[in-house]
């Protein structure tokens, strides 16, 4: 197991690093066998290994799962997936017409900003004499650590399984040598683009910074409207910030697209 397992590898071993430089022990690899308090507030974890770890606070976070129960859909003939999501179709309505769902109670991703945008997505559906897609393959995310960690698409090893390895491309920068976090004295990140070696379609992205969230939005932008990679360095974007690293990492691809190409 490794820190935010769903994240690119890369993420999960900065993210690592980041915690141990802080002085945070991270334990994997092992199960919670009993929670119990001792006098003057404090908890005591014992672990599936019989080490004991003692503190003054313990969050759990185990995850979530729909609850659907008591609201009477069965009785109303709404069908309920294995994971206890309703179940809805691309244009979110269920499997009774004239009724929608949106959000978490669906089992799709969980994330406030798909929830919000499903439920604009349903209210159009369903009072509007249009249809449009309420269920997304890709929804970009954000873990707010610090320092952000955001994603997008497909990581690297998603892409190399489904295209093959020949055809996927790596563009990789450390925030060492973004000049905005070497102004503001930031160690810890990276920048990661996937995309297609030949057509320079983006796949995903991944992306350890400040502001990573604003900059992750930004190529989602660019892969739902077809924009390949190198051309993103047409797009002029403001110094120094964040953002232009995005800027100059296309353009190294562009250049080299110059350098192969047979009319340059």
């Amino acid at each position: 197991s490794r820190l935010l397992p769903a994240t690119d590898k890369d993420a999960s071993s900065a993210l690592l690093r980041v915690f141990q430089s802080e002085g945070v022990e991270v334990i994997h690899n092992q199960k919670v066998t009993s929670v119990s308090r001792l006098e003057g507030d404090k908890i005591r974890v014992t672990l599936g290994s019989n080490d004991v770890i003692e503190g003054d606070h313990i969050l759990v976070a185990t995850g979530r799962v729909p609850n659907s129960k008591g609201l009477g859909l069965e009785q109303l003939g709404v069908e309920i997936g294995q994971g206890r999501g309703i179940t809805v179709d691309d244009d979110l309505q269920t499997s009774v017409k004239g009724i929608f769902a949106a959000g978490d109670c669906t089992g799709d991703e969980q994330f406030t900003h798909y929830a919000g945008y499903q439920g604009a997505i349903a209210a159009r559906n369903l009072l509007l004499p249009l249809k449009d897609r309420g269920r997304l393959n890709e929804v970009p995310s954000t873990t707010f650590t610090d320092p952000e960690i955001s994603t997008m698409g497909l990581d690297e090893d998603t892409a190399r399984q489904k295209f093959g390895s020949d055809a996927v491309s790596v563009s990789f920068r450390d925030l060492s040598e973004v000049d905005r976090a070497v102004c503001e004295g930031i160690v810890q990140g990276f920048i990661k683009l996937v995309y297609d070696t030949k057509s320079r379609k983006i796949y995903g992205a991944t992306i350890m910074s400040p502001s990573s969230g604003e900059m992750i939005s930004e190529l989602a932008v660019a892969k739902a409207s077809g924009l390949t990679f190198d051309k993103l360095s047409t797009v002029m974007h403001t110094y120094p910030s964040y953002s232009i690293s995005l800027q100059q990492m296309a353009a190294d691809v562009y250049y080299e697209k110059l350098k192969r190409s047979k009319s340059f």
